[in-house]
């Protein structure tokens, strides 16, 4: 009985691998024929990207001087409240109330606390012994998604001198409205810093309290006081131009 071609186990031997490789020439001669042209169309390709595409990836990869413009628009939400002595009352804006314009997103907020419009002032003019009203504010963190933890901020304060006093809170991590600069290989790397969502969600609360003090001149104590204050959200667009 005659022996059948490639039937004989492999012994694992130099001799042994040859001799299947010769069973199987064609076959092998094909493979390393289409590896080669493999190689030869990769560095055909490779030479032409180098030689004729070398603007365009160094485009890719070289950083620009960008400028950051932004402009400003303010929303303004009030609320006014007359409040007793002693007594402590918290204001609740929401920003759901404001009406913001695509493609504009908060970058802080600033807000004033009034009691000008009373007769507190007009007293203490007129008597240098009457002393104005204490009015007391402090802004709860946490109600809103803001930058809590910013030193820029001004979350308390007070008047005694009937005179209104102003609190800050800066809502957009770093914003400040001024102008910037940025190295970046395009204008859409050079914007995505400014274009994160979700800040400025949720609800704003401050706790306002009251501590009247009497009048020197008769008839003219008063044991409560309108608050007013008012909250100016400031809303953000940024555009760049590349600095030439």
């Amino acid at each position: 009985m005659a022996k059948e071609v490639g039937n004989e186990p492999f012994e694992g031997t130099i001799s042994s691998v040859f001799a299947n490789l010769s069973l199987y020439r064609e076959a092998v001669y094909a493979y390393i024929a289409s590896i080669g042209v493999f190689f030869l169309i990769f560095s055909i390709n490779a030479y032409d990207m180098v030689t004729n595409h070398w603007e365009v990836i160094e485009e890719a990869i070289t950083e620009d001087s960008w400028s950051l413009n932004f402009y400003e628009e303010v929303e303004i939400l009030e609320e006014s409240r007359v409040l007793q002595d002693g007594e402590m009352q918290t204001f609740t804006f929401y920003m759901d109330d404001i009406e913001i314009p695509p493609d504009f997103l908060i970058g802080e907020i600033n807000i004033t606390v009034d009691d000008s419009d009373t007769d507190d002032g007009l007293i203490a003019n007129i008597d240098p012994t009457n002393e104005c009203d204490s009015v007391l504010a402090d802004i709860r963190e946490g109600g809103l998604t803001a930058q809590w933890d910013d030193e820029n901020n001004s979350l308390s304060g007070q008047t005694n001198d009937c005179e209104p006093f102003y609190l800050y809170l800066r809502v957009y991590p770093n914003y400040d409205g001024e102008l910037k600069n940025s190295n970046s290989v395009n204008e859409y790397q050079a914007l995505l810093p400014w274009q994160e969502e979700g800040w400025g969600v949720g609800e704003l609360e401050i706790d306002i309290e009251v501590n009247t003090d009497d009048s020197a001149i008769p008839g003219q104590s008063s044991d409560d006081e309108e608050i007013t204050v008012t909250v100016q959200i400031v809303l953000f667009q940024v555009g760049a131009t590349e600095n030439n």
